[in-house]
């Protein structure tokens, strides 16, 4: 039941950021993908796969789709599958369950900018399947040499996040 409720507040966000979520037969190997403007999962998933599978699908979509440059094909596989990871860590969904949650772990061996993602991501979806999506804001902390200029490329669907810095010491 719970995971059930899970799945269908993720499937509201999903369609509240412009992409509903479709089941279909897809190739063999596939369980999700990001098609035009949906999310299309594969028919006959268990609740576990269909709530990891669209956490996964939706990184893709926060993060990846609209990504200025580019990002690698091999990043982006990376940062979703440990949004996946992290996400099922902390709802308790198998096989992720029994893992508890170590952020350090599911961000292993990850660029800085790619641990940044994953924890927004992480955040944002963790927020919508426990209802609070409305008040997600995920926090970032940077660290910089004092004279240094700090870039932030982060872009989310043409809508850029604004920081406020505290003022000096």
């Amino acid at each position: 039941m719970r995971l059930q409720l899970y799945l269908r507040r993720l499937e509201r966000f999903s369609a509240r950021c412009g992409a509903p979520v479709t089941r279909n037969s897809l190739t063999a190997g596939v369980l999700g993908r990001v098609e035009g403007p949906r999310i299309v999962l594969r028919s006959g998933l268990s609740l576990e796969q269909q709530l990891l599978t669209l956490a996964h699908e939706l990184t893709h979509l926060m993060v990846h789709c609209n990504a200025s440059p580019r990002l690698n094909r091999t990043i982006c596989e990376y940062e979703a599958e440990a949004v996946e990871r992290w996400v099922g860590a902390e709802l308790g969904v198998a096989p992720y369950a029994d893992e508890g949650v170590d952020v350090s772990g599911v961000t292993d061996d990850l660029l800085a900018a790619s641990v940044a993602r994953v924890r927004w991501a992480a955040c944002m979806l963790l927020s919508a399947a426990r209802g609070s999506a409305s008040q997600a804001q995920a926090t970032v902390e940077v660290y910089a040499t004092p004279g240094k200029e700090i870039v932030f490329d982060y872009e989310l669907r043409g809508v850029r996040d604004f920081v406020r810095l505290a003022e000096p010491f």
